[in-house]
């Protein structure tokens, strides 16, 4: 019998670049729980393995290759925003498809790029509740 062990990809989350950057200077990073914002995450979302759609599937696989195992990479963070209409809901503006390989590898914990003036909310709601797992730290 064959045991294979698959050793996660070490992730730096980066602001996305200039042209995607929607907060500019009013961005930040901040570490959240993968699985919270799973759960609040209702439009567009992109199903586990990417999915059926063929659009979808393919700009899933790219991440998931871009990210990869056992590897030190840089991501673009995934830019989220609160659903203005839904008490506990979450836009995805950008990067979600790797938010989605991130999540099915099992990442317990991502940085997000948010606007500043909704740090507090945001960390309060998905945030990683002062456990000492550092970003894209797998489930224990």
């Amino acid at each position: 019998m064959c045991s294979i062990s698959r050793k996660l990809s070490e992730i730096r989350f980066v602001p996305p670049k200039q042209s995607r950057n929607l907060w500019r200077d009013k961005g930040v990073l901040i570490p959240l729980d993968a699985a919270k914002l799973d759960k609040a995450w209702r439009y567009n979302r992109v199903p586990e393995d990417g999915g059926q759609d063929p659009d979808t599937k393919f700009c899933y696989e790219r991440a998931k290759q871009w990210v990869g195992l056992g590897q030190k990479v840089e991501l673009w963070a995934t830019t989220v925003t609160r659903e203005d209409k839904e008490e506990d809901a979450l836009c995805f503006v950008e990067g979600r498809h790797s938010f989605a390989v991130v999540r099915d590898l099992g990442y317990a914990t991502i940085e997000a790029w948010v606007h500043k003036d909704e740090v507090d909310e945001l960390l309060r709601r998905y945030g990683t509740n002062g456990t000492d797992e550092g970003p894209s730290k797998l489930k224990s």
